[in-house]
């Protein structure tokens, strides 16, 4: 018998902390519903379990990647369905409508007028469609990207610049614009000569020339010179106008000596034509030129004049750049626009035509898998005319509008494939989306079996426990009263004694 150690107390008080740290853990579980709560619980399982609950939000992410992919998808493929129809198909039945021989140039030009506005209309959803402010139409070129490949030609383009006073602001314009016109007629592989006439009403007693002719350059850098050399003039009468700075025979625009093979452009920019002698012999007789056979003599020469001004000159300037073929261009709003397209209008007429290659067009990778590398590439399209091909359809002369159907024909053909590409990809990506739910689920139900606990077997861990707690307790208490005994039998020593 020994007093100084209680073995059997202290192997009950073990017994009694090891039941409740078993009870513990299996009320932990019980209330978590999770059998790994912390990685004492289970080293691997817990790694494991990480790593599957990683996938599993990733998955998860991916999913949702993948549905803003194909709301991306949609939103191309219903604004290339509003270019095709009613857009494309409207521009075709208004170019079968010119075709026909009953029409004269008046109702073509009408008729030319709606296709502008139809082109218009292509450019403006091909602009403003937009997912997330990505624009899915009008995407921005790759600086790697190959450059567009169009066929060699020549234009010599002569700008007929009216400096009067009220001009300065127009000429300004043409200036900071003229670099971004020059140089994309020389992008598509045109080389350019620029010539310069200035033309201003000059009073007599000022002794200066009323027209000013420059030296014809291909050099940008000479050409604009010369426009920032123009001085404005404060007005006077004179006998020189618009028309005599075209049509003069030694400082004119038609006194240059221009090439044979190339395509001629006169650009007229003035405020309105303030001299002229009309066709039936009236105006004010201050021009020894009149409007009627002036055009007509350049359109004999094949010559376009266009003409850049504001809005309110148009109905007096038209009759001299309609009769030529050119065009009449505003300078009031989105001038640089304007230019832009004009310039696609001198390359082609130059023979310059730009092959549409699809396959150099920007692409969007698509995150759709919980891994890296698990990417969709969908291929983004430029559904603007330029990049149809459609940016310089005319009626006028019917040759060209037979050539203008063909070009419409493959538009309407390359944004049909383009359709059923977007359509693809859709497919596709629903496909995907399928197979990384079925993933999810799967990884999701092997998961649960490592890191789920199992209420049942956790419910009798506790009971069992509890049961050997209890019993461990009434144990310690009897082995506390063993020591009892000891003093019994010293009590009963002395009292012998």
């Amino acid at each position: 018998m020994i007093i100084n150690h209680n073995i059997n107390a202290v192997n009950a008080y073990n017994e009694l902390n090891a039941a409740g740290k078993l009870k513990s853990n299996a009320m932990e579980k019980i209330s978590s519903g999770m059998r790994i709560n912390k990685a004492a619980d289970d080293s691997a399982g817990s790694a494991i379990d990480q790593k599957m609950k990683a996938q599993i939000r990733g998955l998860e992410q991916a999913g949702r990647n993948i549905q803003d992919g194909i709301s991306l998808i949609q939103t191309a493929e219903a604004g290339l369905g509003s270019i095709q129809d009613p857009n494309l198909i409207r521009m075709r039945e208004l170019i079968v409508q010119a075709l026909n021989g009953t029409l004269n140039q008046d109702d073509r030009m009408k008729i030319q007028n709606e296709l502008e506005n139809v082109k218009a209309s292509i450019n403006d959803i091909a602009n403003n469609t937009e997912f997330n402010t990505i624009k899915v139409l009008s995407p921005p070129i790759s600086d790697n990207s190959v450059p567009p490949k169009w066929t060699a030609g020549t234009a010599d383009i002569v700008f007929v610049i009216d400096r009067t006073g009220s001009m300065g602001s127009k000429i300004d314009d043409v200036k900071n614009n003229i670099d971004g016109f020059i140089n994309k007629i020389s992008d598509d592989g045109i080389d350019v000569n620029m010539g310069l006439i200035s033309y201003g009403d000059i009073n007599p007693s000022q002794g200066a020339d009323s027209i000013l002719k420059s030296n014809i350059t291909s050099d940008l850098t000479t050409f604009k010179s010369y426009i920032n050399d123009i001085s404005l003039t404060g007005g006077g009468d004179s006998n020189e106008s618009g028309l005599e700075g075209i049509a003069d025979a030694t400082n004119g625009a038609l006194s240059y000596d221009l090439r044979a093979e190339s395509t001629k452009q006169f650009i007229l920019v003035t405020d309105a034509f303030v001299h002229d002698n009309n066709a039936d012999g009236s105006g004010d007789g201050m021009s020894s030129f009149d409007i009627i056979n002036v055009a007509e003599d350049l359109k004999n020469k094949g010559i376009k004049l266009t003409v850049v001004s504001n809005d309110y000159a148009i109905s007096q300037l038209r009759t001299l750049s309609d009769v030529t073929g050119g065009d009449y261009i505003s300078i009031d709003s989105n001038f640089q626009d304007k230019l832009d397209t004009f310039a696609n209008k001198i390359s082609t007429d130059a023979g310059s035509e730009q092959q549409i290659t699809v396959e150099e067009m920007p692409t969007l990778k698509f995150q759709v898998g919980a891994n890296s590398g698990q990417e969709f590439e969908v291929q983004l399209f430029d559904a603007r005319t330029n990049n149809l091909g459609i940016d310089n359809v005319t009626v006028d002369p019917i040759e060209e509008a037979e050539k203008s159907l063909e070009k419409v024909d493959k538009s309407i053909e390359i944004v049909s494939e383009q359709r059923g590409k977007f359509g693809a990809y859709q497919n596709a990506l629903e496909h995907i989306s399928n197979n990384v739910g079925n993933y999810n689920y799967n990884l999701t139900t092997a998961d649960s079996r490592i890191s789920d606990a199992d209420m049942g077997k956790e419910m009798m861990e506790v009971v069992k426990n509890g049961i050997i707690q209890e019993s461990a307790q009434n144990i310690l208490k009897q082995s506390d009263q063993m020591q009892q005994s000891v003093l019994d039998l010293i009590t009963k020593w002395q009292g012998d004694r």
